[in-house]
């Protein structure tokens, strides 16, 4: 793993990959570049343990986890980000980094941002894989994030609440404050029609802020939604079964893959 540092809006960006490896991939790894969006009040620290397995598994393009603006170690001296911004932002960042198109996993507010680039800019996305996504009951007001975040973790590891701590320590409250108001004020379901991409919801059985529910509605209002629970875990699956998470979500994207490749195939054969 390794760490890069691309320019975007004049500032500079901490990103953290996984190089790709020296050997073309099988089947069962999906052959475009990989961004992983991380959620609110985080940073790229949230994915270091799936960033180590993707880099075990010999990935023919690179992952990347960017710190958004004003996270991490990447400074932001405007205000917050919206979702369809941090969506903006994310597409400029991959111009930056010379990706044309990148599958794009999120983790909470990370789901807000993936679908938002997918719905503002469609070409750039081949797959997504939407961990423990923030819509709907989860966001219904304050006090139901907050005793959700309170109920997660207690079922997370100690490791990943000390991790959580320092992370908020480095966002500061008045940009949580602000970036969670703009994440409660999104409605990712008001226009999901416009996300044509293909979508597995990943959910962790032991998730205490998003509802079962929640997950499942957006999975099936998706056009191209699948779902899956991810037993013996919680929210933060990406950093405490990273393993699991990546196998669930390399499948999927590999299999989204080889049918985009045949519908393409098809096209060229019919014209």
């Amino acid at each position: 793993m390794r760490t890069v540092w691309p320019v975007v809006d004049g500032e500079k960006t901490r990103c953290r990959a996984a190089p790709a490896g020296y050997e073309v991939g099988n089947e069962a790894s999906p052959r475009m570049p990989l961004l992983l969006l991380h959620g609110l009040g985080c940073s790229s620290d949230a994915w270091t343990p799936s960033l180590r397995v993707l880099a075990g598994r010999g990935l023919p393009q690179p992952a990347y986890a960017p710190d958004f603006p004003g996270c991490g170690r990447t400074r932001n001296a405007g205000g917050a980000l919206d979702m369809d911004e941090l969506g903006d932002w994310t597409a400029r960042l991959m111009d930056v980094l010379e990706i044309e198109r990148a599958h794009v996993a999120g983790n909470s507010l990370g789901c807000q941002a993936a679908l938002a680039l997918a719905r503002r800019h469609p070409a750039r996305v081949g797959g997504l894989a939407l961990l423990g996504p923030t819509t709907g009951p989860a966001l219904e007001s304050f006090w139901r994030y907050a005793l959700g975040l309170l109920l997660d973790g207690l079922v997370e590891p100690p490791a990943y609440n000390l991790t959580l701590l320092k992370m908020y320590a480095q966002m500061g409250l008045p940009r949580y404050v602000a970036t969670l108001r703009h994440m409660m004020a999104d409605d990712p379901l008001a226009q999901i029609d416009r996300v044509q991409a293909p979508c597995l919801v990943l959910r962790g059985g032991k998730d205490g802020i998003v509802p079962e529910r929640a997950a499942r509605e957006l999975a099936a209002a998706l056009p191209r939604g699948e779902y899956r629970e991810l037993d013996s875990t919680a929210h933060a699956a990406g950093f405490n079964t990273p393993e699991l998470f990546a196998d669930a979500t390399l499948k999927f994207l590999a299999h989204a893959e080889r049918e985009m490749r045949e519908a393409d195939r098809e096209l060229l054969a019919g014209g």
